[in-house]
């Protein structure tokens, strides 16, 4: 919506600001709608225009925010586990209009695949396709190490008022308490050493903002990356915390320490044990999907997977299959529908092929 510029000038006038505020709050608000960003002012604005009690905002953003989230454990498939900070009702509510009329209205760099309008893992396996090797790189504690300071600056940079833009990083961030430090593991204690001795908020990973500003903060990372890409003819992309390369092998093995040393630069840590090189004969795998052809597929062992289970479904029954599998999962249904909808993202026909079996299949009341 176009801000009510010539009222707003108009009742400037009537209550005796000077022609100094005038002139700045303009180019203020011409510079916010310039790049199609809401025009907001103040934190009361901001609750304004959100529709959101801006005392209970006030009372939470002078605060470490941690009251605002609830916490559980994922456990992670290399071990031990990682913190979700799930925001309660209010302020999922707020991250997700910040979303939508702040965040989205700034493009994140062009070979950034991720959490962004039209990408997909799909798309970024894609720029994969039929290469001579490939190269994986995985940022250690992405979320965690992206501090408050670094949203502000953000925000700031979007042409927001600096006393504005301090409220829309809390908004975006939490200070972690000394529970969130007990899964740090060997390999990560720098990191957590340069959050508790910053005192500063981090990205928290169940926010609703937390992918796109962790995208807009790695776009100069994604800048200088591609740019190593094109000189060297290889191919780059990014997927939140997973970085690929592909093209030339020997080319792949000599940037490796460069790109290390250009993460590291941009404030951003390496998972030095989730590094892979991929040749030909190995799993040709980007973001879990195969690329070692002309065309993005599924791999293998979970189209067997879905196939066993629609074979045997429709032959004896889902519930007599489920008995003779073992099969305790009380979701199974929704499991297995869950796996064919992937396929039909990835393989259209294929996926179309499983969704006529599965609505074939006799399920129990």
């Amino acid at each position: 919506m176009t801000f009510p510029l010539d009222d707003f000038v108009a009742k400037a006038r009537a209550e005796n600001r000077s022609q100094a505020f005038i002139d700045e709050t303009t180019a203020y608000i011409q510079e916010l709608e310039k790049n199609k960003l809401p025009v907001l002012f103040t934190l009361e604005h901001l609750c304004l225009e959100a529709r959101v009690n801006v005392r209970r905002f006030r009372s939470l953003l002078s605060s470490s925010r941690l009251e605002g989230y609830a916490r559980f454990k994922l456990k992670k498939r290399s071990g031990g586990y990682r913190t979700i900070h799930v925001p309660d009702n209010d302020l999922k509510y707020l991250q997700r209009w910040l979303v939508h009329n702040v965040l989205f209205q700034i493009p994140s760099h062009t070979n950034c695949k991720g959490f962004d309008p039209g990408t997909s893992i799909k798309a970024n396996a894609a720029e994969h396709l039929d290469k001579a090797a490939i190269l994986k790189i995985d940022l250690l504690r992405f979320y965690d190490s992206i501090n408050e300071h670094r949203v502000f600056a953000i925000f700031k940079q979007m042409g927001y008022h600096p006393n504005l833009a301090v409220y829309l990083a809390k908004v975006c961030t939490l200070v972690p308490d000394n529970n969130f430090f007990i899964a740090f593991k060997q390999n990560e204690l720098k990191l957590r050493d340069q959050i508790r001795g910053s005192g500063q908020g981090i990205l928290p990973q169940g926010a609703p903002t937390s992918p796109k500003m962790a995208n807009l903060i790695a776009r100069r990372l994604d800048k200088r990356l591609t740019g190593l890409a094109e000189k060297h003819r290889l191919a780059y992309t990014r997927y939140a915390d997973d970085l690929t390369f592909s093209g030339d092998l020997a080319t792949l093995l000599a940037i490796k320490k460069v790109v290390y040393k250009i993460i590291r630069t941009e404030g951003f840590f390496v998972n030095m044990g989730k590094t892979k090189i991929l040749v030909r004969g190995s799993k040709y795998l980007v973001t879990g999907l195969s690329v070692d052809n002309t065309e993005v597929r599924v791999p293998g062992h979970i189209k067997k997977e879905i196939e066993h289970h629609l074979f045997h479904a429709l032959k004896n029954g889902a519930h007599i299959h489920m008995i003779k599998s073992g099969i305790k999962n009380r979701n199974f249904r929704d499991w297995l529908l869950g796996k064919i909808c992937f396929v039909y993202d990835i393989e259209k026909e294929t996926g179309r092929r499983y969704m006529e079996d599965f609505n074939r299949i006799q399920w129990p009341i």
